[in-house]
């Protein structure tokens, strides 16, 4: 077959003349209309081709009654043969209200000959490496390329990792070599600091990582007062660098959130640098306070204060606490302010989980899912599953790994609800103790699982978790001891529907009937209704002949179908 007007991408090829989709040179089936489709998306390699384009190159002439009708089901027949999923597309991306684009890059030509591929940038901006240690700024050191990760991160057209994936190289000289491995990355903006006086000075260096060549270096020093001016000005020089193609919406996002004063910037950018450490949680929700009492106005303090407000709730504060409600309300002012501000929307989405809401947690991040965006997958990842759309949850972890190689999600989870447990097993137990040292069990291996608990008990001292030891004590044989450590940490107050919904069945296993549908129950009105795993797991047998388990599976049920009713009509608002 002559290679002429072949175009490449991901392992498939499209062949023109025969009308043939191939995968390493295996023929994939695929209807004229989605070919022409697929066809146009690729010629235009990466570029976003609208439905107004599709409908006049593909259906131009023909009398179509519902064309709007027939190119979604061209895209879900395309998506189908190329594997791909909507909740999480690696090929094909879904422009809300416009058109479509192809994800992958594409080559031309005969083969051996191809044309320069298109590739989305990826950036990681690291540290800076402070000259001259001094209490009053060094915390720029982290919150500076902080802020400017935050700010690149909302464009479409660049994949920005993760701050957290950043600090792994803190206080280095970095070998963009290294750095281009490490983190999968084209370029690197790195930069020093000093105090001079009253003042900052920063020289920030773009490199292009593959090379080690310097693309721009640039040296600036601004009042202390004015570091907001400093980052917008390395954001817009970064931008301006890269030659990156700008929405309107893409140009408002970086000009959107400018603190209306330096003091509540200098706040919010205090309170960042300590919202990673649980031993500072207090003091950077303090700080987050007084950024937005100085400029209640600010969008971002505010959803930081949301997030740092909804951990501590979850993880510091015992006993009835309004933290919740707290959180809440700082991220609903925040989305409020700014509707298009994408950590809010992550940040809300999680705490709607917290707040038996899956539902409409999914249906924010299917909404605001952005293909540069792997934090927003990786909320999916949990959403999805709550709901019980595991596929899903499977599909967005996938691609959130794809934008950021490092990303972790819960997918573990994920897995052992489907039952897949050597694949649980490919994680860490220090990560995922209790479904790993299950899933070794379930592969029959428990005498490599007891030993493991144990290590792992020795090591964490007086932080064990109640899910460890009562793992290893069903392991051990000792049921009613076991018993007593789940009820114990459910009656501590924990509210997590998901590890509930893993008591719960560990009770029923054991066969306290009675205690494991309480809590069932618990599980399944506090938002957990994984209709795929309770409908299939063994570990809930014990139950199925009662009448209120067959209630609480027909809730589940029902809640299940209705997010998945909700997850196709999102998907498909998206597709028009």
């Amino acid at each position: 077959m002559s290679d002429a007007g072949v175009l490449r991408f991901g392992g498939f090829e499209l062949h023109p003349a025969g009308q043939e989709l191939r995968q390493n040179g295996d023929l994939v089936k695929l209807p004229p209309q989605p070919f022409k489709v697929l066809h146009l998306l690729a010629q235009r390699g990466g570029d976003v081709v609208t439905r107004t384009e599709i409908r006049d190159h593909v259906w131009a002439g023909d009398t179509f009654v519902d064309f709007e009708q027939g190119l979604n089901f061209c895209i879900r027949q395309i998506r189908e043969a190329l594997g791909d999923h909507a909740v999480a597309p690696r090929y094909v991306e879904t422009i809300p209200r416009r058109g479509y684009r192809l994800l992958t890059p594409v080559t031309a030509g005969v083969k051996g000959v191809p044309e320069a591929p298109k590739r989305t940038t990826r950036l990681i901006v690291l540290p800076f490496r402070l000259l001259r240690s001094d209490p009053d700024t060094d915390f720029l050191a982290f919150s500076l390329p902080d802020a400017l990760t935050a700010s690149l991160n909302c464009l479409k057209s660049l994949v920005v990792r993760s701050s957290l994936t950043a600090a792994r190289f803190v206080g280095e000289m970095a070998d963009p070599k290294r750095v281009a491995a490490e983190a999968d990355v084209d370029m690197i903006v790195t930069g020093t600091l000093l105090r001079a006086g009253d003042a900052v000075r920063v020289t920030a260096q773009l490199t292009d990582a593959s090379t080690g060549t310097l693309v721009w270096s640039d040296m600036a020093q601004t009042d202390f007062g004015d570091v907001f001016r400093l980052q917008d000005d390395l954001t817009q020089r970064i931008v301006a660098s890269l030659a990156l193609p700008l929405s309107k919406r893409d140009t408002e996002q970086l000009h959107h959130d400018v603190p209306a004063t330096a003091k509540a910037y200098e706040y919010f950018l205090r309170g960042n640098q300590l919202s990673y450490d649980p031993k500072q949680y207090s003091v950077a929700r303090d700080l987050y306070q007084r950024a937005v009492e100085e400029d209640p106005k600010f969008a971002p303090a505010w959803a930081r204060l949301g997030r740092i407000q909804h951990v501590m709730a979850k993880y510091v504060e015992t006993g009835p606490t309004d933290g919740f409600d707290r959180a809440e309300a700082a991220l609903k002012r925040a989305l409020t302010l700014n509707p298009d501000l994408p950590i809010a929307h992550k940040m809300y989405a999680q705490l709607e989980v917290d707040l038996g809401r899956a539902q409409d947690a999914m249906a924010r991040l299917i909404a605001r899912r952005n293909s540069s965006d792997p934090e927003v997958l990786a909320g999916l990842v949990s959403t999805c599953r709550y709901c019980g759309l595991l596929e899903e949850s499977a599909a967005a972890h996938i691609r959130a790994i794809e934008l950021e190689p490092r990303m972790r999600t819960s997918v573990p989870h994920t897995w052992f609800l489907q039952h897949d447990y050597e694949r649980v097993l490919t994680t860490r137990m220090a990560d995922y103790p209790y479904i790993f040292a299950v899933s070794l069990a379930e592969l029959g291996r428990t005498s490599e699982a007891l030993p493991a608990l144990r290590e792992l008990e020795d090591a964490m001292k007086t932080r064990v978790p109640g899910f460890v030891i009562a793992c290893r004590l069903m392991l051990e044989g000792k049921h009613a001891d076991s018993v007593a450590a789940i009820n114990r940490m459910v009656a501590s107050g924990f509210r997590d529907p998901e590890a509930l919904y893993y008591g719960a069945r560990h009770l029923a296993h054991l066969r306290e009937v009675d205690p494991a549908l309480d809590l069932l129950t618990r599980v399944v009105d506090g938002g957990f209704f994984c209709y795929p795993a309770m409908e299939t797991d063994r570990w809930l047998d014990p139950l199925r002949k009662k009448s209120r388990f067959a209630k609480l599976l027909l809730k589940a049920g029902q809640q299940h179908e209705q997010a998945k009713t909700i997850f196709g009509r999102v998907t498909a608002a998206g597709d028009r």
